[in-house]
């Protein structure tokens, strides 16, 4: 289905593929469920499941919170131009281009296992206020004016030498990151 196509349920969920048929319907039948419990979602959780794609997303649109693994090679764009009131992107993944969500309102992001091409791309991510890291080295930081709380996990580095945010809270924790939502805690 491209952008400019018009919406169908049965022709979604056949092409969504078995992976994501078990993410969004707890099976890979084939057989649709119905739509409107799935639609009207305001949270998404691939519950560490590698999707390959992060296409169906974008016909999600009552989607504003989601967590989202994937291995190498994360393709952003179906997640780009609307807004996101949390948005997980986790791996393991490497060259995980953050640019392609510039102009994306994107209210708090985490990121977890990935290897991030530019972390000077987060500049580009309109209205980001929380930035957790885990499980990775992100290096420096860049300055984010809007930024006002930094999550770091106890497997998650980076340098805030560059940041010069005066008020940045920054937040340590000792234990490893666990996401924020299961896949029990969707309801619309």
């Amino acid at each position: 289905m491209g952008a400019d196509e018009e919406f169908v349920w049965d022709e979604f969920w056949v092409n969504i593929g078995p992976v994501w048929r078990r993410v969004l319907g707890g099976s890979d039948t084939e057989d649709p469920p119905p739509a409107e419990p799935i639609m009207r979602r305001r949270r998404l959780t691939t519950d560490y499941e590698w999707v390959g794609t992060f296409e169906p997303v974008r016909w999600l649109t009552s989607v504003t919170e989601a967590l989202l693994w994937d291995e190498n090679g994360m393709d952003l764009g179906p997640l780009a131009g609307r807004s996101w009131d949390l948005l997980q992107l986790a791996g393991p993944a490497s060259n995980v281009d953050l640019g392609q969500l510039s102009g994306t309102p994107v209210r708090r992001l985490i990121l977890s296992n990935v290897d991030v091409v530019d972390l000077a791309d987060l500049r580009g991510i309109a209205g980001l206020e929380s930035l957790t890291l885990a499980h990775g080295d992100f290096g420096p930081l860049p300055p984010l004016d809007e930024l006002t709380e930094l999550v770091l996990y106890a497997e998650g580095e980076v340098d805030l030498s560059t940041a010069r945010n005066p008020g940045l809270r920054v937040v340590r924790h000792d234990a490893i990151y666990l996401p924020p939502f299961g896949p029990d805690e969707l309801s619309a």
